[in-house]
């Protein structure tokens, strides 16, 4: 069905792109680097991008791209805002300052070192290992580009999703000009951005550009607060037309408590029933109402209630980068190089489930990437080198009443990579790509786990003299003794010294100290037609990669590589004088050993962070993307896409804890909703996940929009401007359990704008999420208490907007 409905919509595409008469679609045919369509202009203006490492318009890249504009971004302050901006992607946050991507159904959930995303970021053509490295970079921004489905050839590992690609806005030679953004709202809002242009001589400028942003608690708990500053400078030098050198250097601080989670629901230890606790969705999990639930919740381990959560959640972070991008003409070829350095500070205690975590991490690494392109005949070619290195040492600590966990690591990774891209113009209309890349990694990682359970040992299964967890747990041996918990010479047990108390903890160490190197070769080839000026037919086939790791875990110490094969059709099209611009894009991609990590029992009954691979799974589609220019002050504009996304086959194993909580094996079942079966003989489960929905994949996405501009007296214009987003359900959760799904909504945003003459000054107002939405971007379970947290997105904001450029 899939198959006839891409086909039949392609062959329709086709045959009204080869029908449609050629109208002198002028701005279509302008090379890349064309100004943008002002006021005066009637026809949609031209993006340029350099996703393919070269400029060209957005409608002459033969790839799946989204691009944001300025206008569009100019209130971001984090990742996750731009799930609405774009079909194709579903960027939430796990809590604190850790930001979730997914691309058609492809993504990760990469909250620690011990895996990497499956969506490569790129700042300023610098790849970012961490994606908590991407806080403080969404101000003077040219655009942003989101690249749908591996990136393997020119950006390498870790692109199976795509990529995300943030350009801040270059200095400008003998241009003085000075331009800021303000906007105030409520909760407290107050975002501010100003860039300097300034020429130092006629052969170089100076741009600097800063920003602040602020605002206060979106729960009532006081959690849910964002704050932090950053700096950037860049020296453009070009003594020749032959030779440009750009030193950028910036620093950002990130503050504020962070997103956190609110308090859903709890399972009955008895009846195994899921029972909502029906607390506001704003209520977070540190207010009174969610202290009073934590504290009347059994858990079935510990043999009695949890306890409120402490101490309260901080971000406290800084990030530093520079980067030297040089581009010459040596002759024969041009060639590009960018040298960089990025250095993250990671201090943050966040409460996105019903427990905290603390993290102190050091991330630093530094990379150096060469190109040479030139085009011989009608040959375009392009080689480079490629060199990272990847230095991360932290320390987590993971406190869950009933529940301690210590991890302190040192990861190490280096990668090289040799590739290259050569386009044939085999005629005017026609051209051949292929392309390839040799991919070399080492990674080691090396660390202690150290926790400790808290078991009930009495007969009855009660132990309500059992003291909770102390707030700090960093050193476990002084935290137990704290609670007067001792343990005995060679015992794997933490032992009270009150004989009132019936319970023990469970010690486990968990060391690792592995490494492993794996090489890949991906390759793209593909094929491109004009069949009209103004449009593009094309097709190509691409491979990608993503290397296995390692985690502290009993279970799923190891996983493997995860390889990508995806086959494209699409097409790209301007009519009636730049008025209409109609792309239409299928997909079909075949994976093997996908990573999907998440939260599991451990051995011993701990929780641990693993990583494990489906089989297979297959994800396909179709999205289509309209712009109606009907008048040279009306823009409309509708993004439809289609995405089925599914596993193949997915088997993992859970751990039984039944014995723990002193009940027979088997009698507490694994928190899914996938079919399983006990294995008695391994005190385990095993889950069968094949041929399920993928997560973070709902099957609808829709974004409309639409812009009216009024020519008022003395060159004012007066902008009104809506923007909606539709999405259908979809499951958020590993677990896949009735909080795992996150029903359809509709998020919609409006502004009305007054521009002064020559676009030098602007006032407004705005508003985002008219209709008030919350909807879930992320979800936990703690396996211990049986407890069901939720990340929401933020409410309904508005507020005040102005700007100058001058």
């Amino acid at each position: 069905m899939f198959k006839r409905c891409l086909l039949s919509m392609l062959l329709t595409t086709t045959a009204f792109v080869l029908a449609a008469p050629a109208f002198a679609d002028t701005e279509a045919d302008q090379p890349a680097a064309a100004p943008a369509a002002g006021p005066a202009q009637t026809g949609i203006a031209d993006i340029v991008v350099t996703a393919q490492r070269r400029a060209e318009s957005s409608q002459r890249a033969a790839i799946a791209i989204d691009v944001l504009k300025p206008d569009q971004i100019t209130r971001v302050t984090a990742i996750d805002q731009l799930t609405t901006l774009a079909p194709s992607v579903q960027f939430g946050n796990a809590g604190g300052s850790t930001p979730l991507f997914f691309i058609r159904g492809v993504g990760t959930f990469s909250a620690n070192p011990y895996t990497d995303s499956a969506v490569a970021v790129n700042y300023d053509g610098v790849y970012l290992g961490r994606t908590t490295s991407t806080s403080g970079l969404f101000y003077d921004l040219d655009r942003i580009e989101i690249l749908k489905g591996p990136q393997g050839t020119l950006y390498g590992r870790n692109a199976t999703g795509g990529a995300l690609n943030i350009q801040p806005a270059l200095p400008k030679i003998g241009v003085n000009e000075l331009s800021g953004n303000f906007s105030a709202g409520n909760y407290g809002a107050v975002n501010a951005q100003v860039a300097v242009n300034i020429p130092v001589s006629e052969h170089a400028a100076l741009r600097v550009a800063g920003e602040a942003y602020h605002h206060d608690a979106y729960n009532t708990d006081g959690t849910f607060t964002e704050e932090g500053g950053a700096i950037r400078a860049q020296l453009l030098v070009k003594p020749s037309d032959d030779l440009s050198i750009r030193l950028s250097g910036d620093y950002s601080h990130l503050g504020g408590t962070g997103v956190t989670g609110s308090l859903l629901a709890f399972t009955n230890p008895q009846t195994q029933a899921v029972v909502p606790y029906n607390l506001p969705i704003n209520a977070g999990v540190y207010g009174p109402a969610a202290t009073a639930a934590l504290n009347s919740t059994f858990d079935a381990t510990a043999g009695r209630t949890n306890g409120g959560l402490q101490p309260f959640p901080y971000n406290n972070s800084d990030f530093y980068g520079l980067s030297l991008n040089t581009s010459a003409n040596v002759g024969f070829a041009k060639l590009d190089v960018i040298a960089s350095w990025r250095k993250s500070i990671l201090d943050n205690l966040t409460a996105a489930g019903s427990f905290t975590t603390g993290s102190n991490e050091r991330d630093e690494q530094y990379s150096l990437e060469a190109r040479l392109s030139n085009k011989i005949g009608p040959v375009d070619w392009l080689v480079g080198a490629y060199m990272f290195r990847e230095t991360v040492n932290a320390t987590y600590v993971i406190n869950n009443n009933t529940l301690g966990a210590v991890q302190s690591l040192d990861a190490h990774n280096n990668s090289y990579a040799g590739f290259g891209r050569l386009t044939w113009h085999v005629t005017d209309r026609f051209r051949l790509t292929g392309a390839a890349r040799f991919t070399k990694d080492d990674k080691t990682f090396s660390g202690l786990a150290s926790a400790v359970t808290e078991i009930c040992t009495s007969p009855t299964h009660l132990c309500l003299n059992s003291p909770n967890l102390p707030a700090n747990i960093a050193n476990i041996p002084a935290a137990m003794a704290s609670i007067g918990f001792i343990q005995p010479p060679g015992a794997p047990v933490y032992v009270s010294t009150n004989p009132a108390v019936n319970s023990i903890y469970s010690a486990s160490l968990t060391p690792v100290n592995a490494s492993v190197s794996p090489s890949k070769v991906t390759y793209r080839a593909g094929i491109e037609f004009d069949p009209r000026p103004g449009s593009l037919l094309y097709a190509s086939v691409e491979t990608g990669f993503r290397a296995g790791g390692f985690s502290f875990s009993s279970i799923s110490p190891t996983y493997q590589p995860e390889t990508i094969t995806a086959y494209t059709i699409g097409s790209k099209n301007r009519f009636l004088n730049n008025r209409v611009q109609f792309n239409v894009e299928g997909f079909y991609w075949k994976y093997k050993n996908q990573q999907v990590p998440h939260e599991a029992f451990g051995a011993t009954g701990g929780l641990e962070f693993v990583t494990d691979n489906i089989g297979a799974s297959t994800n396909k589609g179709i999205e289509a993307d309209l712009i109606v220019k009907p008048l040279h002050n009306t823009t409309l504009h509708g993004d439809v896409q289609y995405l089925d996304a599914r596993n193949g086959s997915f088997v993992y194993p859970s751990v039984d804890v039944s014995s723990l909580a002193g009940l027979p094996g088997g009698s507490i079942p694994p928190t899914t909703s996938c079919p399983y079966t006990y294995v008695a003989a391994k005190s385990q489960y095993s889950v069968n996940c094949s041929g399920l929905r993928a997560l973070h994949s709902p099957v609808w996405t829709i974004n409309l929009g639409a812009q009216q501009d009024f020519d008022l007296p003395n060159d004012l214009t007066l902008s009104l401007q809506a923007n909606t987003h539709y999405q259908a359900s979809n499951i958020i959760m590993f677990e896949r359990i009735a909080y795992s799904v996150q029903g359809a909504y509709w998020l919609s945003d409006a502004s009305i704008t007054l521009t002064g003459p020559a676009r030098a000054w602007s006032i407004g107002a705005y508003i985002s999420n008219i209709e008030n939405t919350r909807y879930l971007n992320n979800t936990y379970i703690n396996g211990i208490s049986g407890i069901y947290t939720g990340i929401y997105n933020a409410p309904r904001t508005f507020g005040a907007k102005a700007s100058f450029k001058f």
